[in-house]
């Protein structure tokens, strides 16, 4: 089976809030969602996650980036 391309690679969240909306189309379409934020949006993320009663965390990523900034790798899945 073909993933389409919109669906394919982790959704980046950016400080406009359309992520938001990318997240529920993609956990529609299937169980398990990457997400991606950097600099102080993770704490965004982060947040909105945990008030989603649905939406559980799996797996929490943390890496240093090349412009010395903290960015965070997320995996949810509906319930």
């Amino acid at each position: 089976m073909d993933v389409p391309e919109k669906q394919k690679g982790v959704t980046f969240c950016s400080h406009t809030g359309k992520w938001k909306d990318e997240l529920e189309k993609r956990l529609q379409r299937g169980p398990t969602v990457t997400l991606t934020a950097i600099g102080r949006n993770r704490f965004e993320v982060l947040a909105y996650l945990q008030k989603q009663k649905d939406i559980e965390i799996v797996k929490v990523e943390t890496r240093n980036m090349k412009n010395r900034d903290k960015g965070i790798g997320v995996e949810v899945t509906s319930m």
